[in-house]
């Protein structure tokens, strides 16, 4: 008989109410950002008890969030710290999160399921059936080790040497001569520099690894415009973080099918071509390419409008 599930049985999704960072200290901006990410490193460790419950894939998704923005922050300000402190950071974090992206992506392909059933028709449905039965078979033994790794000290002896290079991030010695104003206007505006010259290369003959270039550059810069909001008025940039985050977002989409479309076809190598699994995955294919290349042309109508925008600006 199944266990009935009551409200106490789960835990609650930790949430931040603002990721805006309140800029009203004298101390060098060095120092505020060095108390931003250990205090965000901390806040991460608070979903682990979710994923390791499994109640819901978000406990996973947003610790991986969580991870990538401090990522995000550090390498914007990597400027005002010691370089090789920053590089083994940045690698220390990413090794973390790699771990777990094979559990996220097939938790991605699980709840598309619907929108897989209803690109396919109906005499092909057992095929995918079987083929999701395989997902959820991988998902299960992927959640399994995640959970020992999470669980175990080599695990937390990770996890605290990333805190303790945070606790000790070194600031180099030129940062004494600027406002945080102007070092945080200095910052975002290179930034978004790299933003506007990455969009301004977007045309029709663009491949795809130059919008997942530019994916990656909308995601910093608009977690730099998210944290620094409370002072939005005294910066000279004229992009927000509401059209990044918008921008991040359908980049992201497309990114998303395409490493759908390279898991499909690595998949399709480990059964022969005539069977039904086989067959249903290469239908599947065609609608997810023809779904890509269409979206591909949508989104790069949007940057391209958006890049000649910003430009009159």
């Amino acid at each position: 008989m199944d266990r009935i599930m009551h409200k106490r049985d789960t835990f609650e999704l930790p949430r931040k109410t603002s990721y805006v960072y309140p800029i009203d200290s004298k101390l060098p901006l060095a120092t505020d950002i060095r108390r931003y990410l250990k205090k965000e490193f901390a806040f991460c460790t608070q979903y682990e008890k979710g994923i390791i419950k499994d109640d819901d894939p978000e406990f996973l998704h947003q610790y991986r969030v969580t991870l990538r923005r401090i990522r995000a922050i550090l390498t914007l300000h990597h400027s005002l710290f010691e370089p090789t402190q920053v590089e083994q950071l940045n690698l220390a974090i990413k090794n973390l999160m790699q771990l777990t992206n094979l559990q996220r992506d097939l938790d991605v392909y699980l709840m598309q399921m619907e929108h897989y059933f209803s690109l396919i028709e109906h005499k092909h449905h057992l095929g995918l059936a079987r083929f999701f039965d395989d997902l959820q078979h991988q998902r299960q033994k992927t959640y399994k080790k995640n959970k020992h790794w999470l669980k175990s000290d080599e695990y937390k002896a990770a996890h605290g040497e990333i805190a303790f290079q945070l606790k000790h991030l070194l600031a180099v010695d030129n940062q004494t001569t600027s406002s945080n104003i102007t070092s945080i206007n200095r910052l975002l505006t290179q930034l978004s520099k790299k933003v506007l010259k990455l969009t301004a290369a977007i045309s029709t003959e663009t491949e795809d690894n130059q919008l997942h270039a530019l994916r990656i550059k909308c995601k910093k810069l608009r977690y730099g415009l998210e944290l620094y909001a409370s002072v939005s008025d005294q910066l000279t940039l004229s992009i927000t973080a509401k059209t990044m985050k918008s921008m991040q977002s359908k980049l992201g989409d497309f990114n998303d099918s395409a490493v759908q479309i390279d898991f499909l076809n690595h998949y399709l190598e480990q059964y022969k071509k005539a069977g039904r699994r086989a067959k249903v995955i290469n239908l599947l294919l065609h609608k997810m390419r023809e779904q890509h290349a269409n979206n591909k042309q949508q989104l790069i109508i949007e940057i391209i409008q958006f890049s000649q925008t910003t430009a009159k600006t």
